[in-house]
């Protein structure tokens, strides 16, 4: 049988490479959104999207995560389709109920977010649009419990593909501004959510089961709490920005959270994609804790490597996709960039939570770091503005990631606790190269300086990999599994 580590890595290329595509619309929109909106509107832009994210944890109650862990609950196949067409037929009636209600939640919206009901259009639409992502989401989790990677990447293509149609159909050629952003995600996984429900419902069968979406609510609710607090945690310093500075640096700072985020979206959501399925899977027999702690730290490697990559051209990026108009941002980025990276490590204490099923807590772990996170924001983004809102972010993660491994050390005692010194090995030769890159380059663009930047990324990599963080047991695991992987492809050949 493969070991644990070589089927994370057979599939987690794949689910990589779906969700490197998945979220490959939103990386090539982003030129288009700031060539097009000002800093204001892209704030305005920001603003709409954290409602219509409250609107999406309501709708789901948790529904992706507690669909997978009740999915492998159950062993016999019969019963795994029951769960998945019972979430499925669940998510369908309640995207059409809050599709009816829309508008008066758009004109709500509108008022408390901006004092009047002037955005109440865009504000339904992107609600509506909300609606029939959660369809599209839900499917895309029932193929990765089947470990359907290749279904996952052209569901994936599909999706960019339409997203790309859309936007320049009702943003560019029609120039309808934010609102047609949301028009573009409404028309996209309208048609995307109907296709994929028929062919899921076509695969399960049509079946009901009350029981299921009982317990699949009660595995879940917990996660709306949670998932409602750190959107909380996201809006106060949007909202703050708002009331104290501007709509435009409240659009700075979510420009800045975009470009971070691809770390989430090409790196943590991906390897997160197939980990938590293994690790959940691993309940129903041995699991080789040394393995999935080995793959876990060669993640974090690559994600801080990529965050560092990314903090350090920066400025390249910027002059790339966006006007001039977005350069204040540039200070805040590296601490935008290590709280992304610091998000993807505390991934490993929450999937153990999860694992336990004692989801109960994660609640009140986002609740305490909210209160931290809203007074560091307080007191930050009144002295410093930008820069305060991304030091206040940073700040807020550090205190949830302590204290959810806290929590984990606590009531997951069977599980491999993360090692603060091996994490250490890693992020402190990171801040080095950042610190020498930003001395000796700047924000300057030159194609000198981005050579030199991406050397100093490789060495920080060799460093990562051959510094005592990684150690031998490590290396010669990493060693073991590139050697199976070049006669792999020496057989295909």
């Amino acid at each position: 049988m493969a070991s644990e580590a070589a089927t994370i890595l057979k599939h987690g290329w794949l689910f990589m490479l779906a969700n490197v595509v998945n979220r490959a619309a939103g990386l090539l929109l982003l030129p288009l959104y700031t060539r097009l909106l000002s800093p204001s509107e892209f704030g305005v832009y920001a603003l709409v999207v954290v409602v219509a994210d409250l609107l999406a944890v309501m709708l789901m109650i948790g529904m992706n995560n507690a669909f997978t862990a009740v999915y492998f609950e159950h062993a016999e196949e019969g019963d795994r389709r029951r769960v998945a067409s019972t979430c499925l037929l669940a998510v369908v009636g309640t995207s059409v109920a809050m599709v009816g209600l829309a508008w008066p939640l758009g004109m709500a919206g509108s008022w408390a977010m901006f004092g009047d009901t002037g955005h109440a259009a865009v504000m339904a639409i992107a609600l509506a649009g909300v609606a029939l992502t959660t369809l599209f989401e839900l499917a895309l989790a029932y193929y990765r419990a089947r470990k359907r990677s290749g279904l996952c990447l052209l569901v994936s293509l599909a999706k960019v593909v339409a997203l790309l149609a859309f936007n320049l159909l009702f943003l560019w050629a029609l120039g309808l501004g934010v609102e047609g952003i949301f028009l573009a995600n409404g028309a996209s996984f309208l048609a995307l959510g109907l296709l994929l429900v028929v062919a899921i419902l076509k695969d399960t069968g049509v079946s009901f089961s009350l029981p299921i979406l009982k317990r699949v609510a009660a595995l879940g609710l917990p996660y709306a709490p949670q998932s409602l607090l750190d959107i909380a945690n996201n809006f106060v310093s949007r909202w703050l920005l708002n009331i104290l500075l501007s709509t435009a640096a409240v659009g700075l700072f979510a420009f800045g959270m975009r470009l971070s985020q691809i770390l989430f979206m090409f790196l943590t959501a991906s390897f997160l994609q197939i980990w938590s399925v293994s690790r959940l899977e691993s309940q129903h027999g041995a699991a080789d804790h040394g393995q999935a702690d080995f793959v876990f730290h060669l993640f974090v490697v690559l994600l801080t490597g990529a965050g560092l990559g990314l903090a350090l051209t920066a400025p390249e990026i910027l002059w790339l996709i966006a006007s001039a108009d977005y350069t204040p941002v540039l200070t805040s980025m590296p601490f935008l960039v290590l709280a992304y990276v610091l998000h993807g490590v505390r991934m490993n204490p929450e999937v153990a939570i999860l694992k336990a099923k004692r989801v109960g807590v994660l609640p009140w772990i986002s609740a305490a770091s909210l209160a931290v996170g809203s007074a560091l924001a307080l007191a930050l983004v009144w002295q410093w503005g930008l820069l305060g809102a991304a030091l206040a972010n940073l700040g807020r993660e550090v205190f949830q990631i302590v204290l959810t491994e806290t929590v984990r050390r606590r009531i997951c005692r069977d599980e491999v606790p993360l090692n603060a010194v091996r994490i250490g090995w890693i992020l402190v030769p990171a801040a080095f190269a950042y610190a020498a890159g930003w001395y000796l380059f700047g924000t300057a663009v030159d194609p000198a300086f981005t050579a030199e930047k991406v050397l100093l990324v490789l060495v920080f990599l060799a460093a990562a990999v051959f510094g005592p963080g990684m150690g031998s047991t490590g290396r010669a695991m990493l060693g073991k599994l590139l050697l199976g992987r070049v006669r792999r492809l020496q057989s295909a050949s």
